[in-house]
């Protein structure tokens, strides 16, 4: 079986560091599946589910990004988000919360792009990645 090295990095801190079969990305045009000795690429990211499969486990490692840069290179890839979160550390509860209170803002703002009403389309962006990471992770988990 063909491996490929696997970086993941947020803003703080290296996430991730290990060798997977494939990745797949939401990508600026769509989901990037990303296999063992693909042609070098950049690729801007958009918020959304990134799933590493690893490689003799069943189940896929996934992450809720906030978009960034995919670079692929020589065998290996290397993603860098400011926000990545495992979706095993998510809370459903809070999220939706977040969701709420993102969307009032939204809605209350005034009808020109202000730097708070950017800001809450951005977390709403970033919370709306998360929960569908919890989707897909649940959808796909083996316990049912």
């Amino acid at each position: 079986m063909t491996t490929m090295q696997v970086d993941v990095v947020s803003s703080e801190e290296l996430i991730f560091s290990g060798v997977a079969e494939y990745v797949v990305a939401p990508g600026s045009e769509g989901e990037l599946g990303i296999y063992p000795n693909h042609i070098s690429l950049i690729n801007k990211l958009i918020p959304g589910v990134f799933r590493v499969k690893i490689p003799h486990q069943e189940e896929h490692l996934i992450y809720a990004i906030s978009g960034g840069f995919m670079e692929v290179q020589s065998n290996k890839v290397t993603v860098l988000a400011d926000v990545v979160e495992r979706s095993e550390n998510l809370d459903e509860s809070k999220l939706l919360e977040e969701k709420t209170r993102a969307e009032a803002r939204i809605k209350h703002s005034n009808s020109t792009l202000d730097d708070d009403s950017a800001k809450a389309y951005a977390s709403l962006e970033i919370v709306l990645a998360q929960l569908k990471a919890l989707d897909f992770a649940r959808k796909h988990s083996k316990r049912g």
